[in-house]
């Protein structure tokens, strides 16, 4: 079975995908040198997948980016 191709996916949709094909994985988080993980608590997250590295056999680690979602107020203002 080939291992599918889940670079650029949404970190639940890549998820889905190696589950479904059998293999494990492991998250890692590129963030820029001063932020956190938890410098983004309650802000509206998408994490997608820049980078795909596998280990052995079944098993791969997963390199992801934080994309923040801006708001976009009633009057057309973003926050």
């Amino acid at each position: 079975m080939d291992m599918p191709d889940v670079l650029a996916l949404p970190l639940e949709e890549a998820a889905k995908r190696l589950n479904a094909a059998g293999y494990d994985f492991e998250v890692q988080s590129l963030l820029p040198p001063r932020d956190t993980e938890a410098d983004f608590a309650g802000q509206q997250v998408r994490k997608y997948v820049v980078r795909q590295q596998m280990l052995s056999a079944n098993k791969l680690v997963l390199t992801v980016v934080y994309r923040v979602r801006k708001e976009v107020q009633k009057d057309g203002s973003e926050n």
